[in-house]
C-alpha cells in the first residue's frame, strides 16, 4: 500500500493513490479524502469509488456537519468504524447511584441516533473514519461509505488504521516539501534586497512587483512617517488612511473588505477585496490587497438548517438532501492562506531591517544572529527530511519480515523508537555530536540483568549528528538480535563491544560468544542487510559480518569525518557497562494499582494498556494536576508513571508528594531528558517518549528498589 502511494508528484497525486490503496483493502463502495480547510469547512479532495456511484469529488461540506466536539474526538481516537447503521443497540447494565459511563473512545458505543440519521440521509450503511493528524492537529480523514452493512477483520482495521497514521506522515513531508520552496524563494528575493543598499523607498520602488509576487497579491502599499507609496490594483488613499487608523493588531487579514462597516464606498474599493496588514515599527504599515474572485462554491446539498420536527423532537434535524448545490460567491478575494502570511511576514521583517539601517539602528551583531538563524532553519529543514524518509523506509522494509500485523507493529515502533533516543542525546541537549557510549548505554539499558555478561570498552569517541539516528538503528538490530538469539537471550554467554581508532576513524567491533554452535541464517532480513550495507553507503565506511563456531562478530569502520574525540568520558563508559550488568527487572504482577498522569488521553490510553498486560491489576488515568491530587487522596497506589510537562503545569508537586509517602514515580518526557528538576525528584528515573514496554518496566523497577532502600 505504501509503496503504491505516488509520492513527489504533489498532494493531489498522493491523496488520489491513498484512497485508492485503502478502498483495495477495504471493499467499501466509496473512499473519499476528507480535507478540512481553513474557516471549518470540508472538501472531498480525493475519490475511488465503485461504478454507478455519484462522485462527491470537489463537494463542500459546511463545518456544522462535522461539530468542533467530533473533531476532538476524532483527534483523541483516530479510528472509528460503523459496520450497520440499523443494528439493534445494548443497553448499559450499572448501579443507579452510579456516574454516567464515558464511553467516547469505545469502539463498540452505540451509534448516536442523529448521526444514523445524517448517514440514512445518504443512504449509507455502514461507515469507517481514519483520521489525517498533521503537526498534532486534525488536517482531515479518510472516510469509507457503504451502501450496506460491513464489517471488516481486525487485520483489515489494524492495516487502515497504521496506513492512517503513515499517509499523515507523508502529508506533512508534501507540506513541508511545499513550505520549504516557499522559502526557499522568499529567501532569495530577501538575499537580493540585501544587494541593493539600504534605502526603504528604492528597494519598495525595485521589488514591489517581486513581493505581489511572493505573497499572491495584486496590490501592494507602503505607508511610512505619513506618506504613500502603491503599486498594482489598490483601493484609495482615504480607504488605506481609515484601515490604517481603525487597526490595533499588529496582522491583519481581510477577505472582504466591503463587508467593514463605515469603510468605503465601492466606488472607492476599486478592484480590491481583501487586504493583507503587516505593522512596521511605529504607525507605519506594509498592506497587500486582492482583488475580487467571483467563484462558484459546489455544496453537498443546501447549507441552510431549518429547526422542524424530526424522529427526535423539535430541533435542527441533518440535512436531508445531498444532492450538489452551487453557489456563487461575490465581494470577497482569494483567501490568504497561512504560507502568504510566511512570506508576508518575512517580507516584513526585511524591510524593518532596512528601516533600522537607515536610522543607524541595525548592528554587525543582528546579521550575524540572521545568518545563524538561516543556518539553523536550513540544517532543521534537512534533519526533518532525511527522519520522515528514513522512518518511510524502515516500516516498508519491515513488512518482509514481519508474519502478522502484530508482529509488524511491534518492530515498527521498537525501531522508531531507538531512532528517537539518538535524537533526544543530539537535539534535546544541543549537541552537534553524539556519544557512542551513549548510543551503546540507551539500546542496552532495557535488558540489564545480573546474569548477562557485557563488556563496553572504548575511547571518548562521538559520531556526527546526522550519523547518530543510523548508528542507533544499527545498535537496536544488534541488540534485538542478541536478544533473541545471543548473548542477552537465554542461552548465555558473553557480549563484548569494543571500539578503538584505525586508520584516522574508528573501528567498532560487536563481539558475541556462545556456549553454543551459533547457525548461519539462510538469508539475510531488514536488520542483517542494514548493518552490512548501511555504514559503506552512508558513511563512506566498512562493514562486515562474522560467523565462527560458537563465536558472532560484527564489525564497523568510521572515517574521521564522521566521528569526532571528546574530553574524558570513561565514567560514562564505566556507567553504561554498569547499566547493562543491572539488576533484573520485577514483576510487575506484586502491585496492585498504578496511577498515570498524561494530558494526552491516546498516550494515557497505551501506557495503561502496557501496565495492565504487565499484570498490574488497576490502572487509573489523571489528565491534570487537579485530577491527579485527588485521585491520590483517595487511592494509595503502588506505583505512578507521570508525564513532566502538563501544557502550563507540571506534575512536580503530584510526585513530590507521592515520593514523600514512599511511592514509587517515574517521570516522563517528550522533551529533553535532562530537564531540570527539583531537588527531591533528582533521584527517581525518568523516561523519553515515545516509551517502549522494556523501558517502562526497568524505570518502574528501579523506582521499587530506590524506595526499598
Amino acid at each position: 500500500m505504501m509503496t503504491a502511494v505516488t509520492e513527489g508528484a504533489g498532494m493531489q497525486a498522493l491523496l488520489e493513490s491513498a484512497v485508492k490503496a485503502v478502498r483495495h483493502v477495504s471493499g467499501h463502495d466509496r473512499v473519499m479524502a476528507y480535507r478540512f480547510l481553513e474557516n471549518g469547512d470540508g472538501e472531498v479532495a480525493a475519490e475511488c469509488k465503485g461504478p454507478g456511484i455519484e462522485p462527491y469529488l470537489g463537494l463542500r461540506y459546511p463545518a456544522w456537519d462535522i461539530p468542533t466536539q467530533v473533531r476532538q474526538i476524532m483527534l483523541r481516537a483516530p479510528f472509528r468504524v460503523i459496520g450497520d447503521t440499523r443494528a439493534d443497540h445494548t443497553g448499559l447494565i450499572q448501579a443507579s447511584d452510579a456516574p454516567p459511563l464515558d464511553m467516547t473512545l469505545s469502539q463498540l458505543r452505540g451509534v448516536s441516533p442523529i448521526h444514523v440519521e445524517y448517514l440514512e440521509n445518504m443512504g449509507v450503511r455502514a461507515t469507517m473514519n481514519v483520521s489525517l493528524i498533521v503537526r498534532g492537529k486534525l488536517w482531515g480523514l479518510i472516510a469509507f461509505h457503504h451502501y450496506r452493512p460491513r464489517s471488516l477483520t481486525p487485520d483489515q482495521r489494524s492495516i487502515c488504521e497504521l496506513f492512517g497514521q503513515l499517509a499523515s506522515m507523508m502529508i506533512q513531508q508534501e507540506e513541508e516539501r511545499t513550505r520549504l520552496g516557499m522559502i526557499q524563494r522568499t529567501q532569495s528575493l530577501i538575499a537580493a534586497m540585501d544587494t541593493r543598499g539600504s534605502d526603504l523607498s528604492a528597494v519598495f520602488d525595485r521589488f514591489s512587483r517581486d513581493f505581489m509576487d511572493a505573497v499572491g497579491a495584486d496590490g501592494i502599499g507602503i505607508v511610512c512617517q505619513g506618506s504613500m507609496k502603491f503599486d498594482g490594483d489598490v483601493p484609495s488613499d482615504d480607504v488605506v488612511q481609515a484601515l490604517c487608523e481603525q487597526t490595533t493588531d499588529g496582522l491583519v487579514l481581510i477577505d472582504s473588505l466591503a463587508s467593514l462597516p463605515n469603510l468605503a464606498s465601492a466606488q472607492e474599493l476599486g478592484t480590491s477585496a481583501g487586504a493583507l496588514m503587516l505593522r512596521l515599527p511605529g504607525d507605519d504599515w506594509l498592506l497587500f490587497f486582492r482583488n475580487e474572485v467571483i467563484h462558484e462554491i459546489r455544496w453537498a446539498g443546501e447549507k441552510k438548517k431549518n429547526v422542524t420536527v424530526g424522529p427526535h423532537g423539535t430541533r435542527l434535524t441533518p440535512r436531508e438532501s445531498f444532492a450538489e448545490y452551487t453557489e456563487s460567491v461575490a465581494g470577497r478575494c482569494h483567501p490568504w492562506s497561512s504560507r502568504d502570511v510566511d512570506t508576508a511576514s518575512e517580507i516584513c521583517r526585511e524591510l524593518w531591517k532596512i528601516m533600522q539601517i537607515s536610522g543607524g539602528k541595525e548592528s554587525q551583531q543582528l546579521a550575524k544572529q540572521k545568518r545563524y538563524q538561516d543556518l539553523l532553519i536550513a540544517e532543521l529543514n534537512h534533519r526533518v527530511r532525511n527522519t520522515l524518509a528514513l522512518v518511510r523506509s524502515i516500516a516498508r522494509q519491515a513488512t518482509a519480515s514481519s508474519g502478522s500485523v502484530e508482529q509488524y507493529v511491534e518492530m515498527l515502533e521498537k525501531r522508531i523508537a531507538a531512532l528517537s533516543k539518538a535524537h533526544d542525546l543530539i537535539g534535546g541537549s544541543g549537541l552537534q555530536w553524539a556519544s557512542i557510549v551513549d548510543l551503546v548505554a540507551a539500546e542496552l539499558h532495557p535488558f540489564k540483568s545480573g546474569d548477562k555478561n557485557v563488556l563496553i570498552e572504548g575511547p571518548s569517541t562521538s559520531v556526527r549528528a546526522d550519523v547518530a539516528p543510523l548508528i542507533a538503528l544499527l545498535f537496536h538490530e544488534m541488540t534485538a538480535n542478541s536478544v533473541k538469539h545471543g548473548a542477552l537471550s537465554d542461552r548465555g554467554g558473553t557480549l563484548a563491544i569494543r571500539w578503538h581508532e584505525e586508520s584516522g576513524g574508528v573501528a567498532i567491533n560487536w563481539q558475541e560468544d556462545l556456549p553454543v554452535e551459533i547457525e548461519k541464517p539462510e538469508s539475510h532480513g531488514f536488520g542483517f542487510a542494514l548493518i552490512e550495507r548501511a555504514i559503506p553507503y552512508e558513511c563512506n565506511g566498512k562493514a562486515s559480518i562474522e560467523i565462527n563456531g560458537k563465536q558472532l562478530k560484527i564489525s564497523f569502520w568510521l572515517p574521521t569525518e564522521a566521528i569526532d574525540h571528546l574530553a574524558d568520558r570513561n565514567e560514562s563508559i564505566e556507567e553504561a557497562a554498569k547499566e547493562s550488568s543491572g539488576s533484573c527487572p520485577m514483576d510487575l504482577s506484586s502491585l496492585g494499582s498504578a496511577l498515570v498522569l498524561e494530558d494526552n488521553l491516546v498516550l494515557a490510553m497505551e501506557l495503561e494498556r502496557m501496565l495492565l498486560e504487565l499484570g498490574i491489576k488497576r490502572v487509573d488515568t489523571s489528565p491534570s494536576v487537579d485530577h491527579a491530587t485527588r485521585a491520590i487522596r483517595e487511592v494509595n497506589y503502588d506505583c505512578a508513571v507521570m508525564d513532566i510537562n502538563l501544557g502550563e503545569q507540571t506534575s512536580f508537586d503530584v510526585a513530590i508528594e507521592l515520593v514523600a509517602a514512599g511511592t514509587p514515580v517515574v517521570l516522563a518526557s517528550g522533551y529533553d531528558s535532562k530537564y531540570e528538576l527539583p531537588k527531591s525528584l533528582t533521584r527517581i528515573p525518568r523516561l523519553v517518549k515515545p516509551i517502549c514496554r522494556p523501558d517502562l518496566v526497568n524505570a518502574i523497577s528501579d523506582a521499587c528498589r530506590d524506595q526499598t532502600k
